[in-house]
Protein backbone atom coordinates (compact mmCIF):
# COMPACT_ATOMS: atom_id res chain seq x y z
CA UNK A 1 0.00 0.00 0.00
CA UNK A 2 1.74 3.57 -0.90
CA UNK A 3 2.01 5.79 2.26
CA UNK A 4 -0.49 7.93 2.81
CA UNK A 5 0.19 11.60 2.89
CA UNK A 6 -2.24 13.37 4.35
CA UNK A 7 -1.80 17.49 3.98
CA UNK A 8 -1.33 19.97 7.10
CA UNK A 9 -5.04 20.60 7.63
CA UNK A 10 -7.22 22.14 4.18
CA UNK A 11 -9.76 24.94 4.23
CA UNK A 12 -12.10 23.66 1.12
CA UNK A 13 -14.36 25.20 -0.47
CA UNK A 14 -17.07 23.50 -1.58
CA UNK A 15 -20.86 23.44 -1.82
CA UNK A 16 -22.82 20.49 -0.61
CA UNK A 17 -24.90 18.84 -2.94
CA UNK A 18 -28.14 19.82 -1.99
CA UNK A 19 -30.94 17.74 -3.71
CA UNK A 20 -32.28 19.62 -6.55
CA UNK A 21 -33.93 17.11 -8.52
CA UNK A 22 -31.54 17.73 -11.32
CA UNK A 23 -30.41 14.75 -13.86
CA UNK A 24 -27.06 13.73 -13.46
CA UNK A 25 -24.54 14.39 -16.36
CA UNK A 26 -22.42 11.90 -15.28
CA UNK A 27 -21.02 9.12 -18.08
CA UNK A 28 -21.58 5.61 -16.64
CA UNK A 29 -18.76 2.96 -16.68
CA UNK A 30 -18.25 1.50 -19.80
CA UNK A 31 -18.96 -2.54 -19.18
CA UNK A 32 -19.16 -3.58 -22.59
CA UNK A 33 -14.96 -4.59 -22.55
CA UNK A 34 -15.44 -7.77 -20.17
CA UNK A 35 -18.19 -9.78 -19.09
CA UNK A 36 -16.41 -10.42 -16.20
CA UNK A 37 -15.92 -6.53 -14.77
CA UNK A 38 -19.33 -6.36 -16.13
CA UNK A 39 -20.80 -9.20 -13.85
CA UNK A 40 -18.83 -7.60 -10.81
CA UNK A 41 -19.79 -4.31 -11.21
CA UNK A 42 -23.46 -5.12 -11.18
CA UNK A 43 -22.97 -7.11 -8.27
CA UNK A 44 -21.82 -4.11 -6.77
CA UNK A 45 -25.03 -1.92 -7.66
CA UNK A 46 -27.20 -4.68 -6.26
CA UNK A 47 -25.78 -3.73 -2.65
CA UNK A 48 -26.35 0.28 -3.34
CA UNK A 49 -29.40 2.57 -3.08
CA UNK A 50 -31.57 5.48 -3.78
CA UNK A 51 -32.16 7.53 -0.71
CA UNK A 52 -35.31 9.82 -0.68
CA UNK A 53 -37.50 11.45 1.88
CA UNK A 54 -39.95 14.71 2.12
CA UNK A 55 -37.70 17.57 4.16
CA UNK A 56 -39.82 20.91 5.04
CA UNK A 57 -42.09 19.30 2.31
CA UNK A 58 -39.69 18.96 -0.40
CA UNK A 59 -38.22 16.05 -1.86
CA UNK A 60 -34.97 15.12 -0.72
CA UNK A 61 -32.44 12.46 -2.90
CA UNK A 62 -28.98 11.00 -2.30
CA UNK A 63 -27.21 7.90 -2.26
CA UNK A 64 -26.15 5.29 -0.16
CA UNK A 65 -24.78 1.74 0.26
CA UNK A 66 -24.97 -1.50 2.22
CA UNK A 67 -22.68 -2.27 5.03
CA UNK A 68 -22.95 -4.63 7.69
CA UNK A 69 -25.06 -2.68 9.96
CA UNK A 70 -27.46 -0.77 7.54
CA UNK A 71 -27.17 1.41 4.86
CA UNK A 72 -24.66 3.99 4.91
CA UNK A 73 -25.31 7.81 3.31
CA UNK A 74 -24.83 11.53 4.27
CA UNK A 75 -26.21 13.20 7.22
CA UNK A 76 -27.23 16.19 5.09
CA UNK A 77 -29.13 13.91 2.96
CA UNK A 78 -31.55 13.01 5.79
CA UNK A 79 -31.41 15.34 7.80
CA UNK A 80 -35.00 16.44 8.98
CA UNK A 81 -37.01 14.01 6.91
CA UNK A 82 -39.93 12.41 6.66
CA UNK A 83 -41.42 9.42 5.08
CA UNK A 84 -37.72 8.19 4.82
CA UNK A 85 -37.54 5.25 2.42
CA UNK A 86 -34.96 3.20 -0.20
CA UNK A 87 -34.80 2.33 -3.78
CA UNK A 88 -32.77 -0.50 -4.87
CA UNK A 89 -31.22 -1.09 -8.71
CA UNK A 90 -34.43 -2.89 -10.00
CA UNK A 91 -36.74 -0.04 -8.50
CA UNK A 92 -38.20 -2.05 -5.17
CA UNK A 93 -39.11 0.47 -2.77
CA UNK A 94 -38.12 -0.22 1.46
CA UNK A 95 -39.21 1.59 4.19
CA UNK A 96 -35.96 3.38 6.39
CA UNK A 97 -35.31 4.82 9.95
CA UNK A 98 -32.34 6.66 11.16
CA UNK A 99 -30.45 4.52 13.96
CA UNK A 100 -27.15 6.66 13.94
CA UNK A 101 -26.61 10.36 12.82
CA UNK A 102 -23.94 12.98 13.08
CA UNK A 103 -23.76 15.79 11.43
CA UNK A 104 -20.23 16.74 12.15
CA UNK A 105 -18.58 13.96 10.03
CA UNK A 106 -22.20 14.54 7.55
CA UNK A 107 -22.68 10.67 8.21
CA UNK A 108 -26.03 8.64 8.51
CA UNK A 109 -26.96 4.99 9.23
CA UNK A 110 -30.20 3.93 8.20
CA UNK A 111 -31.93 0.56 9.70
CA UNK A 112 -34.41 -0.68 6.11
CA UNK A 113 -36.23 -4.23 6.85
CA UNK A 114 -36.51 -6.30 4.18
CA UNK A 115 -33.71 -5.55 2.11
CA UNK A 116 -31.20 -8.70 1.74
CA UNK A 117 -27.84 -7.57 -0.49
CA UNK A 118 -24.56 -8.06 0.47
CA UNK A 119 -22.73 -5.75 3.00
CA UNK A 120 -19.92 -3.74 0.80
CA UNK A 121 -16.75 -4.62 3.01
CA UNK A 122 -14.30 -1.44 4.13
CA UNK A 123 -11.22 -0.51 2.94
CA UNK A 124 -8.35 1.88 3.43
CA UNK A 125 -8.07 4.60 0.78
CA UNK A 126 -4.94 5.79 -1.05
CA UNK A 127 -3.93 8.32 -3.48
CA UNK A 128 -3.66 7.41 -7.30
CA UNK A 129 -6.58 5.05 -6.17
CA UNK A 130 -8.58 4.79 -10.00
CA UNK A 131 -11.91 3.39 -8.87
CA UNK A 132 -15.45 3.74 -9.40
CA UNK A 133 -18.33 5.50 -7.36
CA UNK A 134 -22.08 3.91 -6.73
CA UNK A 135 -24.55 6.85 -7.56
CA UNK A 136 -28.09 7.35 -7.84
CA UNK A 137 -28.52 10.91 -8.81
CA UNK A 138 -31.28 10.61 -11.17
CA UNK A 139 -32.61 8.22 -9.67
CA UNK A 140 -31.00 5.20 -11.00
CA UNK A 141 -27.93 3.34 -9.52
CA UNK A 142 -24.84 3.62 -11.79
CA UNK A 143 -21.40 3.02 -11.48
CA UNK A 144 -18.97 6.24 -12.88
CA UNK A 145 -15.46 6.62 -12.92
CA UNK A 146 -13.44 8.06 -9.35
CA UNK A 147 -9.78 8.30 -8.77
CA UNK A 148 -8.42 9.72 -5.64
CA UNK A 149 -6.14 12.88 -6.22
CA UNK A 150 -5.47 13.43 -2.92
CA UNK A 151 -5.83 12.41 0.83
CA UNK A 152 -7.13 15.36 2.71
CA UNK A 153 -7.95 16.45 6.18
CA UNK A 154 -10.68 18.70 6.06
CA UNK A 155 -11.78 21.63 7.89
CA UNK A 156 -15.47 22.43 7.97
CA UNK A 157 -18.44 23.66 9.51
CA UNK A 158 -21.44 20.72 10.30
CA UNK A 159 -24.27 20.52 7.92
CA UNK A 160 -25.92 23.31 10.08
CA UNK A 161 -22.62 25.37 9.18
CA UNK A 162 -21.78 25.46 12.65
CA UNK A 163 -18.59 25.07 14.46
CA UNK A 164 -15.50 23.74 12.85
CA UNK A 165 -14.63 20.39 12.89
CA UNK A 166 -12.16 18.04 11.08
CA UNK A 167 -12.72 15.22 8.75
CA UNK A 168 -10.79 13.02 7.15
CA UNK A 169 -11.56 12.93 3.52
CA UNK A 170 -10.39 12.46 -0.06
CA UNK A 171 -10.34 15.10 -2.97
CA UNK A 172 -11.81 13.24 -5.97
CA UNK A 173 -11.77 13.01 -9.65
CA UNK A 174 -15.57 12.48 -10.42
CA UNK A 175 -18.33 13.91 -12.31
CA UNK A 176 -20.41 13.98 -9.24
CA UNK A 177 -24.03 15.44 -9.84
CA UNK A 178 -27.03 16.21 -7.35
CA UNK A 179 -28.62 13.14 -5.66
CA UNK A 180 -24.93 11.90 -5.78
CA UNK A 181 -24.50 12.50 -2.38
CA UNK A 182 -24.20 9.15 -0.09
CA UNK A 183 -22.41 7.19 -2.65
CA UNK A 184 -19.72 4.99 -2.03
CA UNK A 185 -15.81 5.03 -3.55
CA UNK A 186 -15.15 1.44 -4.41
CA UNK A 187 -11.85 -0.08 -4.98
CA UNK A 188 -10.54 -2.39 -7.42
CA UNK A 189 -11.57 -5.06 -4.81
CA UNK A 190 -14.50 -4.07 -4.28
CA UNK A 191 -14.07 -2.50 -0.95
CA UNK A 192 -15.22 1.08 0.26
CA UNK A 193 -12.63 3.50 0.60
CA UNK A 194 -14.96 6.90 1.12
CA UNK A 195 -18.44 8.15 0.93
CA UNK A 196 -18.92 11.11 -1.80
CA UNK A 197 -20.13 14.45 0.73
CA UNK A 198 -19.73 17.04 -1.97
CA UNK A 199 -18.40 18.97 -5.24
CA UNK A 200 -16.57 21.63 -6.35
CA UNK A 201 -18.24 24.94 -6.70
CA UNK A 202 -15.25 26.28 -8.98
CA UNK A 203 -13.71 23.46 -10.56
CA UNK A 204 -15.76 20.90 -13.22
CA UNK A 205 -14.79 17.33 -12.07
CA UNK A 206 -13.52 17.43 -8.44
CA UNK A 207 -15.52 16.26 -6.06
CA UNK A 208 -14.93 15.70 -2.24
CA UNK A 209 -15.52 12.51 -0.01
CA UNK A 210 -15.75 11.56 3.71
CA UNK A 211 -12.83 8.47 4.10
CA UNK A 212 -13.73 4.98 5.04
CA UNK A 213 -11.55 5.90 8.05
CA UNK A 214 -14.74 7.65 9.98
CA UNK A 215 -17.04 5.22 9.52
CA UNK A 216 -17.17 3.65 12.55
CA UNK A 217 -18.42 7.20 14.27
CA UNK A 218 -22.03 5.77 12.71
CA UNK A 219 -21.61 1.93 12.27
CA UNK A 220 -20.75 1.48 15.91
CA UNK A 221 -23.06 4.40 17.70
CA UNK A 222 -26.32 2.33 16.80
CA UNK A 223 -29.82 3.33 18.86
CA UNK A 224 -32.02 0.63 18.94
CA UNK A 225 -35.03 3.11 17.94
CA UNK A 226 -35.29 6.10 15.67
CA UNK A 227 -32.98 9.03 16.65
CA UNK A 228 -32.67 12.48 15.80
CA UNK A 229 -31.90 13.84 12.39
CA UNK A 230 -32.18 17.13 13.09
CA UNK A 231 -34.00 20.10 11.35
CA UNK A 232 -34.42 19.56 7.39
CA UNK A 233 -31.75 21.78 5.02
CA UNK A 234 -34.06 22.71 2.18
CA UNK A 235 -36.67 25.32 3.63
Amino acid sequence: MRSKEFLVVVVVTMSLLWVTGCRSTSETVELSGSSTYSQAVEELLSSAFVVEGLACQKKATGSGFAVEKGILTNAHVVAGTEDLHVIDHEGNQYPARIVSFDSQTDLALLDVEGVNVPSLPIAAPEIGLEGIALVGGDGMIKAIPATIDRLVDINIADIYGEGEYLRKGMQLEADISPGDSGGAIIDSSGGVVGLVFSRSSSRTGVSYAVSSEEFYLVTENISSESVDSGECLRK
